[in-house]
């Protein structure tokens, strides 16, 4: 497969009608329309200056047909930092973490051209946030993620939810370190997990983060089976990583050079683009993106690969919303 000319052109779309925007948000299609909803950020005053975080319930929706956000019922409660599956019902939002903690709810929110319904879905089997999560076979894979907020531990277990039976299974755990705020997509039968962060031991008994660089892919019918490395650091970036002429596109996110700032002068997170391609097993550096964001959905609406605001660096938001074409 030819490795050129991968560059991605990107539109911008309306901005979400917040003036500070979320990170951690979740995002998917349902009957035409783009749902974006959830997420966290500091209204009261910037992280740097004390400001408390504060998730969010609220509920977006844009149609083809319309330029501007309307806005849906709320979620059952605010919610964060999960995963979102874009399913023939709606769209599956699947744990994450509030101000309680994390939690193991899972809802489908359906359009159904003029009004959005929320339904309760079988929860989780355990607790998660920071997980990722792609559809293969009309099935939900998530792996990864962590157990509790504050990056203590790091998930290898996968589960997988079968829509027909409400259900949820353990499928096969990834064998190698735990992760969260990896990247995840699906090509044909095949899922793959990419980058993200894992935990070693730091001083005086405390976690701190380890990037990674492996990737990994898994079949039902071969188990997993590691990859090429990427070729630089990258967690936090939109997913699912969207899938553009069979290539797999990793959009910005945190790839770990930006050492020794604090929040507030922290210079933001940077805006290259990789792009690995499946059939050869080799990554590409793909030029920029639009914007440098982190933590934050991506989803595949109108032709386009939405990614939905994010952390510009860490403490601030953005209520941008942007597309690749994918045509």
């Amino acid at each position: 497969m030819d490795m050129t000319n991968l560059s991605l052109q990107w539109q911008q779309l309306a901005d979400l009608p917040d003036a500070e925007g979320w990170a951690g948000m979740y995002a998917g299609v349902s009957n035409g329309a783009l749902i974006v909803c959830g997420g966290a950020n500091f209204p009261e005053k910037p992280l740097w200056e004390g400001g408390p975080k504060r998730w969010t319930e609220r509920v977006f929706v844009l149609t083809a047909d319309n330029t501007a956000w309307q806005e849906g019922a709320p979620l059952p409660k605010p919610l964060g930092y999960g995963a979102a599956a874009t399913l023939p019902g709606g769209v599956m939002l699947i744990g994450g973490s509030n101000a309680e903690g994390s939690v193991a709810d899972c809802y489908l929110l359906s359009w159904n051209g003029s009004a959005l319904s929320c339904k309760p879905l079988a929860p989780l089997p355990v607790t998660l946030t920071g997980h990722a999560a792609t559809v293969m076979g009309g099935k939900v894979y998530v792996q990864g993620g962590s157990l509790a907020p504050g990056e203590q531990d790091a998930e290898s277990r996968m589960w997988i939810y079968d829509p027909e039976s409400d259900s949820w299974s353990e499928g096969p755990a990834m064998p190698t370190r735990g992760r969260f705020l990896q990247q995840m997509a699906t090509v044909g039968d095949t899922v793959y997990v990419l980058g993200g962060i894992s935990l070693k031991d730091g001083d005086e008994g405390r976690k701190v983060r380890d990037m990674l660089t492996d990737a990994w892919a898994y079949t039902e019918a071969g188990g997993w089976t590691p990859l090429a490395d990427l070729p630089h650091f990258c967690a936090a970036g939109p997913t699912p990583a969207p899938v553009i002429d069979g290539r797999i596109y990793l959009l910005g996110g945190d790839d770990a050079t930006v050492k020794g700032f604090t929040p507030q002068n922290h210079p933001g997170f940077h805006n290259f683009t990789l792009c690995y391609c499946p059939c050869c097993d080799k990554w590409a550096e793909s030029g920029e993106m639009a914007v440098a964001r982190a933590v934050l959905p991506c989803a595949e609406w109108n032709g386009l690969a939405v990614i939905v605001n994010g952390e510009q660096r860490p403490g601030k938001r953005s209520n941008q919303v942007w597309g690749a074409v994918m045509k």
